[in-house]
This record gives C-alpha cells, sequence and structure tokens, in this order.
C-alpha cells in the first residue's frame, strides 16, 4: 500500500515543477492557435462564386490545422515528459548502496 502513495506522491511532484506548468501552458495554447485557424478555415458558404483555385489551399490549411490541432500539444507534452524525466535522472547524484 505504500508504494502506490510514493507513486502518488511523485506524480504530485512532478506535476508542481515549473518545468510541467510551462508545458502544460505551452501545449494549451498550442491548441489554441491551431484551434483558432480550424475555426478560421472553417467551410465557407457555398453561394455559387466560390473559386476553386482558392478553396483547395484553404481546405489545405483547414486539414493541417486539424491535425496539429491534437498532434502538436500531444507532441509538447511527450517531449516536456522526456526533458523533465533527463533532467531529473542527471541532476542528482545517486547513492550507492
Amino acid at each position: 500500500m505504500a508504494d502506490k502513495s510514493q507513486v502518488f506522491d511523485g506524480l504530485l511532484h512532478f506535476a508542481s515543477t515549473p518545468q510541467s506548468r510551462s508545458m502544460v501552458t505551452l501545449a494549451a495554447v498550442s491548441f489554441a492557435v491551431c484551434h483558432l485557424v480550424v475555426m478560421g478555415t472553417s467551410a465557407a458558404p457555398m453561394n455559387g462564386t466560390a473559386d476553386s483555385d482558392l478553396e483547395i489551399p484553404r481546405q489545405l490549411m483547414h486539414f493541417a490545422a486539424e491535425l496539429c490541432r491534437f498532434a502538436l500539444p500531444l507532441g509538447v507534452v511527450v517531449v516536456g515528459i522526456i526533458r523533465g524525466r533527463s533532467k531529473q535522472s542527471t541532476g542528482a547524484p545517486r547513492a550507492r548502496s
């Protein structure tokens, strides 16, 4: 039972570090930016005068923003966790037993 408590304490300590807070903030900002791009490139009403030369780049940008809306924040979190663990493991010397 003590192991679960230590895992929970370790998780709380990791979540309270400044690096993890900035990682979550950066992920949220990247989601918001991509979401604004998605909303800005949403389908225009078809009134019969849509120019197909402008429609294809808009659809490509919309698709890329839709994909990045979830992939970019996930990538930020994964890279932040990897960097946090590597700094944590190299930062403190280990005691030999």
